[in-house]
């Protein structure tokens, strides 16, 4: 005769449950988020890591994912309650990271799950960390960017890229319609500006378009 063992339903779906569950992680969180380990990660949300805790770099894991252009990641952590607008050791949110680093369809992501944008001062920004990228430009003023805003020191996103002596910048930023005869606070013109410090492309761009 045959005997069967029937398991209570109960203990038959704490079995199932267990065997369901993810492996704990094994990695840490941070090197998670650098190495863009996205079943770590989960596995991290799953037994329940903070995953709005500051990274030994200074970030939060949303910063990096977004930095890196990691866009699962980021509806990931976006998912489960990442804070959307909190900033970094050094100031600067997700979207600020994003942006500066050309990932604008991580950018996109972030806004429309209401992240803040000030285009304008971001707009500044770029041009004083050598930005180049257009792409990076056009969604700044798509966005409401002024280029003729300017920073604590008078200048405009095209004097920076003068001093800085981007040409890429400077190109992008004319075509886009800033004012090639802008001012520093000093009265001298970025024509004179871009003359004094010997930049011959600059001069020649400005010339070009009209810059007296």
């Amino acid at each position: 005769m045959r005997h069967f063992f029937i398991l209570p339903v109960a203990m038959l779906l704490l079995t199932v449950a267990a065997c369901s569950e993810p492996d704990r992680p094994s990695i840490t969180l941070y090197l998670a988020v650098q190495r863009g380990d996205l079943d770590q990660l989960e596995r991290h949300i799953h037994w329940g890591t903070d995953i709005n805790s500051v990274l030994p770099n200074g970030q939060y894991p949303l910063h990096v994912a977004a930095e890196k252009g990691r866009i699962v990641m980021v509806k990931t952590l976006l998912k489960h309650g990442a804070e959307i607008d909190a900033a970094d050791a050094a100031g600067e949110t997700a979207l600020a990271l994003a942006i500066l680093a050309g990932r604008t369809q991580i950018a996109e992501v972030l806004l429309g799950t209401g992240a803040r944008l000030d285009a304008s001062q971001l707009l500044l920004k770029a041009a004083d960390a050598d930005a180049t990228d257009r792409d990076t430009l056009r969604f700044l003023l798509a966005h409401g960017a002024d280029t003729e805003q300017r920073n604590a020191d008078g200048d405009t996103a095209l004097l920076i890229a003068i001093r800085r002596d981007n040409h890429r910048l400077a190109t992008h930023l004319v075509r886009e319609g800033a004012e090639v005869n802008v001012q520093a606070a000093d009265g001298q013109s970025a024509l004179a500006l871009a003359r004094e410090l010997g930049f011959t492309e600059l001069i020649q761009l400005l010339e070009r378009n009209g810059a007296g």
